[in-house]
């Protein structure tokens, strides 16, 4: 059975469990090796790279030509630019509080807006963001390091999650397998500094494989959730092949990742990328555009010479008004018709048909205007159009900074405990630089709720922006001296 080794779940394991854990994940990853093998191959379409299947893939192993016409890159790129352009702020509100706790709540308003900025919340979620257009879920990792709070963007190559966990939506155990540098890990635990140093790397993977002859190692760290609220089997290892480096209880009831999903899946924890809407298409324009190239390369002129023609081939150039003297039979030039129009209306047909299916305007991906659209105000009603089609994908986006900033806090009130002193720098226009103590704006949990600010909703193109304020100027919206 899955997730028993020596007759017992790892979580339950006392002993060594680094050997339960490195058998488990060797299990799961052989069992959804499909699911890897997609992740390789959208991540090789947004590249550039041919599939690994094709007969071009085995043509140009070694030259690896990139596509011609990249469409996975490009909706990828314009809906990151379109949705994760946005940097949505953390406010905190409280519910008939005094003085004193709305004076806290602002103040902690300030606090986050510092996490937010030093952690570099909207670059990793950004990349996190393009990794949910690419494969379909983004993951970000929260986590605590030196006594500082730290967000990474985390490949979703590097998670492992039991199928039969994975189809419910909710997983009770996760994994992250990642290449780590030996002296940086034995730096961190220098109890098993010998052991970690003297591991031999033999990776089975082919992501492995260039650990092969480097300094790095493959490290493994689990979590498995506590199964109720006063259930003590929750647990939190990180183990190499041959060592258990830590070993911990873990109480929390939640992983230490935020995901963010382009579209989410009903049989799944993962998600569904732009990448797999498209893929059938993209196939079919690289084959196209191949034997376009090919007809291309054919389509020379050519000269037909009888063969009891004296015909001196000197004479065939491209001198003007050039003489050619031959006896008997005038040579024939043939200037043949390179590709037909039909493969250039079948290809502009599939590339229509992939920005139609994804919802993303050719607008938005190529900066070009939809035929038949002149008028400003139509141009911002199709932009308005197409905003509704990503409002849930937006709000997702929004929904991952409250997560982000939840966890945050925990693992301050963590640290906090165990004696360190979090401080945050903010900065406003009014008050300038800010330095605040956690110990200022500590606050416990059911005295706020979170929500995201407002995120201004004006066109961004200073021309549409100047045409949008006038009008609700001109409808009595605001003032002149609001509008300017």
């Amino acid at each position: 059975m899955y997730g028993i080794f020596d007759d017992v779940f790892w979580w339950q394991a006392k002993k060594d469990p680094h050997l339960a854990i490195d058998k488990y994940i060797t299990v799961l990853r052989d069992d959804q090796n499909d699911f890897y093998g997609d992740l390789n191959t959208f991540v090789g379409l947004y590249g550039g790279r041919p599939l690994n299947n094709s007969e071009d893939s085995f043509r140009y192993r070694n030259s690896r030509p990139r596509l011609t016409f990249n469409i996975v890159h490009s909706l990828c790129q314009a809906a990151t630019a379109k949705i994760a352009k946005h940097r949505p702020a953390v406010s905190f509100l409280t519910s008939g509080g005094d003085w004193s706790q709305r004076r806290k709540a602002k103040n902690l308003d300030k606090f986050m807006q510092g996490q937010i900025y030093s952690t570099k919340a909207y670059s990793v979620t950004q990349k996190a963001f393009l990794d949910a257009c690419i494969v379909g879920t983004g993951v970000i990792k929260v986590f605590m390091e030196h006594g500082k709070t730290k967000l990474e963007r985390t490949p979703l190559i590097e998670l492992t999650v039991d199928g039969a966990e994975a189809g419910t939506g909710e997983p009770r155990q996760l994994f992250q397998t990642k290449l780590v540098s030996r002296h940086v890990l034995a730096a961190k635990f220098p109890k098993h500094k010998r052991e970690i140093l003297e591991a031999v790397q033999e990776p089975d993977d082919n992501e492995f494989e260039e650990a092969k002859y480097s300094d790095l190692i493959q490290c493994n760290e689990a979590w498995h959730l506590p199964s109720g609220p006063d259930a003590k089997d929750g647990r939190h290892i990180i183990s190499i092949s041959t060592a258990t480096l830590l070993d911990e209880e873990y109480t929390r009831d939640y992983f230490p990742f935020v995901f963010v999903r382009w579209t989410e899946s009903p049989v799944s924890f993962w998600g569904n990328g732009l990448a797999r809407e498209v893929k059938g298409i993209q196939v079919e324009i690289n084959k196209l555009l191949a034997q376009i190239q090919q007809q291309m390369h054919l389509a020379t002129p050519k000269v037909f010479i009888e063969d009891t023609s004296k015909i001196v081939t000197a004479h065939l150039n491209n001198r003007i008004w050039g003489a050619i003297r031959y006896r008997g039979t005038p040579p024939q030039f043939f200037v043949p018709k390179a590709v037909s129009g039909e493969m250039f209306s079948h290809l502009d047909r599939l590339v229509n048909q992939a920005y139609e299916m994804t919802g993303i305007s050719q607008l938005s991906a190529q900066s070009k205007k939809p035929v038949g659209l002149e008028s400003g105000r139509a141009l911002r009603e199709f932009s308005d159009i197409e905003s509704e089609r990503f409002m849930v994908v937006g709000q997702a986006y929004e929904g991952i900074f409250i997560e982000i900033s939840r966890q945050l806090i925990a693992l301050v009130k963590e640290a906090v405990e165990d004696g360190e002193k979090i401080i945050s720098i903010s900065f406003s226009e009014g008050s300038g630089v800010e330095k605040i103590k956690w110990s200022e704006v500590n606050m416990k949990e059911d005295e706020y709720i979170m929500r995201i600010q407002p995120i201004g909703s004006l066109p961004q193109t200073p021309a549409a922006k100047l045409a949008s304020v006038t009008e609700m100027h001109m409808n009595g919206m605001f003032t002149k001296e609001e509008a300017h």
